[in-house]
């Protein structure tokens, strides 16, 4: 299996690749903003959110303190099993994960006003650049 770093290269020269090739293509991206939810989406699945998290890897050691977060998904989850499934893998992880960060969301930000909440199409592009680098890393797993 690729390493940690490979999996990185492989994944940063695919988003460059698919971004020039729209840009060639002329798709335009007309939101900036959306771009940037993709990009910050697919850095957070390429990353932090892997299917690597359930094992000691490099990947979890970028966690740093934060990494107890991930015990019980370790404890719950055998290496290349469902954790490195294409889809329901990247799903478990954001799932696991948005309990934590919504509680966190809820408890920090329930005084805003409704108006300064992220939109919804955001947060569901960032989730899509999150599924996209999972499945890149598992693709590379597969062919190596």
């Amino acid at each position: 299996m690729p390493d940690y770093n490979t999996h990185r290269v492989f994944n940063y020269l695919t988003f460059l690749v698919i971004s020039v090739l729209l840009f060639k293509l002329q798709v335009v991206i007309t939101d900036m903003k959306l771009f940037l939810a993709l990009g910050v989406g697919f850095y957070i699945g390429t990353d932090f959110i892997t299917p690597d998290l359930d094992i000691e890897s490099k990947a979890i050691k970028r966690w740093g303190r934060l990494k107890v977060i991930w015990l019980p998904y370790k404890w719950l989850f055998k290496h290349g099993q469902s954790s490195h499934n294409i889809l329901y893998g990247a799903v478990v992880r954001i799932m696991y994960f948005s309990i934590i960060i919504l509680g966190l969301y809820y408890l920090l930000f329930r005084s805003l006003p409704p108006e300064t909440m992220i939109s919804s199409v955001y947060v569901f592009i960032f989730l899509i650049g999150i599924i996209t680098a999972n499945a890149l890393h598992i693709i590379l797993d597969v062919l190596f």
